[in-house]
């Protein structure tokens, strides 16, 4: 959606239409073991850890969301607006360069060509845009769409199913960078800035999402807009499948997920624990109430990974929630009153700003801690103090740079949220080391919140000098 305009009032009626219509839908959504709603393990310092004053970390894959926009064939952001592209994804960098954002949702816009093939040049000039994005340590979460104005003709679904196989051509013949580059996709392709609702044509929902996980690799996850659709997701691909909940607010509204009255409401949450989750606040000029505990509570509730720092912070030079929200605080008796997941060492005189808990908090944060040697074996515990696993990150552990094998196997659904876990191993000394992994990108790697030396990715958690 463009920074430079309010929703349409039309727009505004069509998306009131469209949940009242998918209300009606059927709704059924996966089980998913609740996780937990507290710590089971105290953290202990045998492992010095990270505090607010050693400053931010910025991990991969996680965290505040920059947006851009790139419109193919045209060196437009979005259509009809004036702006480079390239400045776009520039000024994002600069802008929130203090923020320490890792991702940027991208808009990839479609609609010069519509009703046509996607030129071998429009391609090549995507490639370059995620050489780019790369070159500034960025991941995107993609969106590809084709309309911005209802007038717009827009595509028919045969069209989208045409411009998947394409799309599915171009991430295999760039599967490495491609994989590098994309965190997560969300389906968006119909309608308005691919939000599902305002295209002129009748599309059938269901081909489009079966041509596009089909052409976005297996390894990267997937989210859609509503739990109606997530609920029509075919079985084999569920796994892959989150959801983006576009209308943080705080409280139960009408443009949300779903009602949290709703039965499977908490079959939602629990699922969305287990997966890639996103979202984002109205923007701040539209004027909606937010309740700023409330909007927290949900992030923690949908285990966000990332959330839009684009909208409801600095727009046109305004001091949005965001901005405000930095001198507003969440004492420890608050976060513990709401079973919020907080990492007490990041607290400042018993509290933290909301804007820094959600900074520090959204995706994974992970602690190495109770590290035990002795008896020929050692043994070290990783929490997460974030809202949502490290997803696709895999464990490696070393002695003396030898890789050894825990007798607990890694995974990473161990580590959802309020998630401890022990892992030991033969040793009989020298220095332990960590590392965390990117599944798709080795150059990713994750730098744990603890105080120890973190070289060429790894954390370095015990020496024996």
């Amino acid at each position: 959606m463009s920074k430079k305009r309010l929703l349409p009032v039309v727009c505004v009626l069509i998306v009131a239409f469209i949940m009242t219509l998918t209300a009606c839908d059927t709704i059924k959504i996966e089980y998913y073991p609740p996780t937990a709603t507290e710590f089971a393990c105290e953290v202990d310092d045998s492992i010095p850890l990270l505090t607010a004053e050693d400053g931010y970390v910025a991990n991969g894959s996680r965290g505040f969301r920059g947006e851009t926009y790139i419109n193919l064939g045209t060196d437009e952001a979005y259509p009809g607006s004036g702006e480079s592209y390239v400045q776009r994804l520039k000024d994002q960098v600069q802008a929130y360069s203090e923020d320490g954002i890792t991702i940027v949702q991208t808009y990839v816009y479609l609609g010069k060509y519509s009703n046509t093939d996607i030129p071998e040049s429009a391609f090549e000039q995507l490639k370059e845009y995620f050489l780019l994005v790369r070159s500034y340590g960025l991941k995107m979460l993609l969106r590809f769409a084709y309309e911005t104005e209802a007038s717009q003709t827009g595509p028919r679904t045969k069209d989208i199913e045409r411009h998947c196989a394409q799309i599915k051509r171009f991430a295999r013949e760039n599967e490495s960078l491609f994989c590098a580059c994309v965190y997560a996709v969300q389906m968006g392709m119909i309608g308005l800035w691919g939000e599902w609702h305002g295209s002129i044509h009748k599309i059938d929902a269901e081909r489009v999402a079966s041509a596009l996980a089909d052409a976005i690799p297996e390894s990267i996850p997937l989210m859609v807009r509503t739990p109606e659709f997530l609920s029509k997701v075919p079985e084999e691909l569920e796994a892959r499948f989150g959801v983006h909940d576009d209308y943080l607010v705080g409280y139960d509204h009408e443009w949300g997920m779903m009602s949290w009255d709703d039965e499977n409401y908490p079959k939602l949450l629990n699922k969305c624990k287990y997966t890639v989750t996103d979202g984002e606040m109205p923007w701040g000029r539209a004027g909606e109430k937010i309740d700023p505990v409330g909007v927290v509570l949900q992030c923690a509730g949908y285990g966000l990974t990332s959330m839009s720092i684009e909208h409801n912070y600095k727009e046109d030079g305004n001091a949005y929630c965001l901005e405000q929200w930095k001198s507003v605080y969440l004492t420890e008796s608050e976060l513990k009153e709401n079973r919020l997941p907080y990492n007490p060492s990041l607290l400042e005189g018993g509290r933290i700003s909301i804007y820094e808990y959600l900074r520090c908090h959204l995706g994974y944060q992970l602690v190495a801690s109770n590290l035990k040697t002795g008896g020929g074996k050692a043994s070290f515990m990783i929490t997460n103090y974030g809202f949502a696993c490290p997803y696709n990150y895999y464990m490696k552990i070393y002695v003396d740079g030898e890789e050894v094998l825990p007798a607990e196997k890694y995974d990473y659904l161990d580590l959802v949220q309020f998630g401890q876990k022990v892992y030991e191993f033969d040793y009989d000394g020298g220095e332990i080391s960590v590392e965390f992994v990117n599944g798709r990108d080795g150059e990713d790697r994750i730098r744990l919140y603890n105080d120890v030396p973190f070289t060429g990715g790894r954390n370095v958690i015990f020496t024996t000098g």
